[in-house]
């Protein structure tokens, strides 16, 4: 160790410059505290013996500076002292110093306490070394999170319609990155599509699967598929690259305002609650299903949704287990009777979402979050209302119009399984790309397709939806009537033919069933208030021509389109 010796005393510093030397190490010395500090500064010592009663400057003020010129750096400071009393050694370790030796010094001792202080030295410069490659990984660690918030909350962004009039939510990540998934777009029809998920654990590792998640859920949907067909999609994507032990308890609900219905997929998030007018709760849905990615193939069962039937004054409350499980500084937890106590005296609906906030938060105080935290409201009444700017327009894509046609045939096992319809309007749009028409040529194919699979083939009577309970009866019959089909097929046929400013799409659709009588449902839009009836008056208000040949299982209908709406 280079050691700098700091005393006027030149006996004391002689005989110690030559013990030290004895036993290697090299030694510089001042007498005065200003030089032993201009000293140190320039020779950069390893170790520090320090009078106290010098001349120009004592032992504490040049312990002080010393320890001031380098406070990144361990240099120890023995202070070399004939005091003995514990206010003046107190003294000593309050001016810097980090061990003392009373005079005369013994030998033996001195040797000791340097040995100890270059140990100590090591330690530091170890743990300094330590410190500056932690702090190196840590800018390294924080520079890629900021990389990964970033990429992120853009890919989470990206047509993601949470902004939408009927939708009021809010979010508390436990770390920067959210386990928790809450995302929403809108379908070809004009259905808004949701979800939320609450992957295992939080942070990073369940932050990682929402990404393949969102891009799903945006995707599938703008394609017209159904939640049912969402779910399933997403639990093989989760099983096929998610680790074991990770899943996403998930629930998926569509909101469609045409129909007037509320269908909900629910795999392990808790209850969805719904609440009427006046804030009181009327229904809640429970999971029936596991969640995504625990196991696949799922059955046709595992995509079963529940349907409600929409009233206009309906208040839909979705929230992750965050919520309940939230707790105080006392450690109880916030619980599910304490949430449901506010559906009980509420006269004020408008008003519950922030309720239910403001009361988690004082319920909470100062206590530490110990999950993501996600409360979603749906509000019913405002659910046709489109979002400002327009994002329910189509991107326009500026193709010639051109000839051609297209013929499809789906059987009765196509038909158990899959929705075929999102194939249809997808291979459609990617040939054509009428712009800005796709919600509209989604809406006919699908009310045509409709009437033939549930009327055609499966003989349901759609005077069934008059009331609310036969609205439910009516798609439990489509559901087991579905499953029993023993034949049975649809052939679609669609024609375009180019016109100046656009085109003429001709879509003939037969069924090979019974047919039905097209009369015998409602023909006007203004004055159907029921459930059902609407799909043909619909048609016949987009199309210009709509024509029913045979007994009904036989549907022509003619669809212009220019450039612009």
């Amino acid at each position: 160790m280079k050691i700098l010796i700091v005393d006027d005393d030149r006996i004391n510093s002689t005989i110690l410059h030559r013990l030290l030397s004895r036993d290697g190490h090299p030694v510089i010395t001042a007498f005065n505290g200003r030089d032993g500090v201009a000293l140190f500064e320039s020779e950069q010592p390893d170790l520090v013996l320090m009078d106290i009663r010098m001349p120009l400057m004592n032992g504490y003020e040049a312990a002080r500076q010393i320890k001031q010129l380098n406070p990144d750096k361990f240099v120890p400071i023995i202070f070399l002292t004939a005091v003995t009393d514990e206010e003046g050694l107190a003294k000593c370790i309050d001016a810097g110093g980090d061990d003392f030796l009373t005079k005369p010094f013994n030998r033996v001792i001195l040797q000791a306490k340097i040995s100890a202080m270059e140990r100590i030295r090591q330690l530091h410069a170890m743990l300094r070394r330590q410190n500056e490659l932690l702090e190196k990984h840590q800018e390294t660690i924080r520079q890629e999170l900021e990389v990964g918030k970033h990429l992120f909350a853009n890919i989470m962004r990206a047509g993601n319609l949470l902004d939408a009039p009927c939708l009021n939510y809010w979010t508390s990540p436990m770390s920067l990155f959210n386990g928790d998934l809450l995302v929403a777009s809108y379908n070809p029809a004009g259905g808004l599509h949701i979800m939320m998920g609450d992957f295992t654990g939080h942070g990073l590792s369940a932050a990682v699967g929402a990404l393949p998640l969102a891009e799903l859920f945006y995707g599938m949907t703008a394609q017209g598929f159904s939640i049912g067909d969402l779910a399933e999609e997403i639990n093989n994507k989760l099983v096929s690259v998610m680790p074991t032990r990770m899943f996403c308890a998930a629930c998926l609900i569509e909101i469609d305002s045409r129909q007037k219905s509320i269908m909900v997929w629910n795999g392990g998030l808790p209850d969805v609650l719904i609440a009427d007018r006046s804030g009181c709760l009327v229904r809640r849905v429970p999971s029936t299903h596991l969640p995504l990615g625990v196991i696949a193939p799922m059955t046709r069962e595992d995509r079963k949704l529940e349907i409600v039937e929409m009233q206009p004054d309906y208040r839909v409350f979705l929230y992750s287990d965050g919520l309940t499980e939230a707790i105080n500084g006392a450690g109880e937890l916030y619980g599910c009777d304490r949430l449901e106590r506010h559906f009980m005296t509420t006269n004020q609906p408008e008003h519950l979402f922030d309720t239910i906030l403001q009361d988690l938060e004082n319920f909470r105080g100062n206590a530490g979050q110990t999950d993501d935290i996600s409360l979603l409201e749906i509000v019913c009444a405002r659910a046709s209302e489109e979002p400002v700017g327009g994002q329910l327009a189509q991107i326009r894509k500026h193709i010639v119009p051109s000839e051609w046609e297209m013929y499809f045939a789906f059987g009765m096992r196509t038909l158990q399984s899959v929705d075929p319809l999102p194939t249809v309007i997808n291979a459609l749009m990617n040939l054509q790309a009428p712009a800005g028409h796709r919600e509209r040529i989604y809406i006919i194919l699908a009310e045509l397709f409709s009437n033939a699979l549930d009327h055609g083939l499966l003989n349901l009577d759609t005077r069934t939806k008059k009331t609310p309970e036969g609205f439910i009866q009516y798609y439990s019959q489509r559901e087991e009537r579905l499953a029993a089909l023993k034949e049975g097929e649809i052939r679609l046929w669609l024609r375009h033919t180019p016109h100046a400013k656009g085109g003429e799409l001709t879509i003939r659709i037969e069924d090979t069933g019974t047919g039905f009588d097209q009369r015998s449902v409602s023909s006007s839009l203004d004055d159907n208030t029921g459930h059902g009836g609407r799909g043909i008056a619909l048609i016949r208000s987009l199309c210009s021509g709509l024509i029913y040949h045979g007994t009904g299982n036989v549907a022509e209908a003619v669809y212009h389109w220019n450039y612009q709406l």
